[in-house]
């Protein structure tokens, strides 16, 4: 009695988290290069009877590997992503890593995301190029030109979705474990121009939402029917 009531507790914590989850895509499904979010979930045996109870837990966040719908901007610093990958950049923090393209130029020179983060080429360093000489010109595996001269190569980083800790901003992720620079040009390519919408199914999304919703309140009626049968036995034993 009293394991069916912990037990409908903690799935409605996870429930809770699932929820949340699933708003924050929603919220995000214009977003560009936003990833949609899963919750996994793991069991937490108690061996303090005969019969093990499993306790649900909250296990980690899955990004999905999607790809985003490309939407074309016609904006030179404008990038998308076509394949597996990951841009790299620089914050306070540490290295990120984001599908989202937008980007601009300081004014000494520097690649940089909207929110001022420096863009990091295939050996990890912040690109440099020559503000004065207009847009650069982007190549679809990755190398940046002014003028029909090399001046950079935007890195382009494979990350296995497992080593994703954290969210930075909206698109952008933390890693337990550094990304690996991929050769570009094939399987993934580099489109200039374009940039990669959110992969947020929102259809997907609120079907989800019906069935976490009904999944809550079958919980809620376990804890209220195991609720009532224990302040039932209580009162009954009490008054003996």
């Amino acid at each position: 009695m009293e394991s069916s009531l912990y037990v409908a507790t903690a799935a409605q914590r996870v429930l809770q988290k699932q929820l949340i989850t699933v708003a924050n895509n929603v919220a995000n499904s214009t977003t560009v290069g936003f990833r949609a979010e899963n919750v996994n979930f793991d069991s937490l045996v108690s061996n303090t009877s005969n019969d093990p109870v499993h306790f649900p837990v909250v296990g980690g966040l899955y990004a999905s590997t999607v790809q985003g719908t490309l939407i074309e901007t016609g904006n030179p610093l404008d990038v998308a992503l076509s394949g597996d990958g990951m841009f790299a950049i620089s914050t306070p923090v540490g290295v990120a890593y984001t599908r989202d393209g937008r980007l601009q130029i300081s004014p000494f020179g520097e690649i940089q995301t909207l929110e001022g983060h420096s863009v990091l080429d295939t050996g990890e360093a912040p690109i440099q190029i020559d503000a004065s000489s207009g847009p650069p010109t982007i190549h679809n595996d990755g190398r940046i030109t002014l003028n029909g001269r090399l001046v950079a190569n935007i890195g382009v980083f494979d990350v296995d979705p497992k080593t994703l800790v954290s969210r930075y901003s909206n698109s952008a992720f933390f890693t337990s474990v550094p990304g690996v620079a991929l050769i570009t040009g094939q399987e993934t390519t580099v489109t200039q121009g374009f940039v990669e919408g959110s992969n947020v199914n929102p259809v997907k999304e609120l079907a989800s939402l019906m069935t976490i919703t009904q999944s809550f309140e079958s919980a809620t009626s376990i804890i209220s029917r195991a609720d009532d049968t224990l302040s039932k036995a209580i009162n009954e034993l009490g008054g003996r």
